[in-house]
């Protein structure tokens, strides 16, 4: 345990640990309450990474809004969801997802089995351009 202050009895830092990295004021008084803890030392302050670590601020992901669509089926964003255990009145037990990126239009698929996605991605893509008379320019 290379991340205990020198002034930490393991035993401190293990219980610590073991309750979900609780502050060393509340470990100090379930000492005094709980028999057979135990502690040789229970200090008020110590160094622990995982506890200095969780309580940083992550900086942000920058929203670039050039990876975004600027007109109809030129993103198309697809994702295959299953197996579920439950199947549907007609047997399906997947579904699969097709949204476009620019209107945010979102179609979705019941699936017998995983090898039907692309027969249904055929269906969704033959669909799209007849309706749009456009065509997907990226999938």
């Amino acid at each position: 345990m290379a991340h205990i202050a020198n002034s930490l009895d393991e035993g401190a830092m293990l219980w610590h640990e073991r309750l979900g990295h609780l502050n060393m004021a509340r470990l100090k008084n379930l000492d005094a309450m709980v028999i057979n803890m135990n502690l040789k030392e229970v200090p008020l302050h110590h160094v622990c990474e995982a506890c200095i670590e969780g309580k940083h601020q992550r900086t942000s992901i920058p929203k670039d809004e050039t990876t975004r669509a600027s007109k109809l089926l030129e993103l198309v964003h697809s994702d295959l969801c299953g197996l579920m255990k439950t199947t549907s009145r007609g047997g399906a037990r997947y579904f699969v997802t097709f949204i476009d990126d620019f209107s945010r239009k979102n179609s979705s698929y019941l699936l017998r089995a995983k090898g039907k996605v692309f027969d249904k991605f055929k269906e969704y893509k033959a669909l799209v351009e007849n309706q749009t008379g456009m065509k997907i320019k990226t999938f």
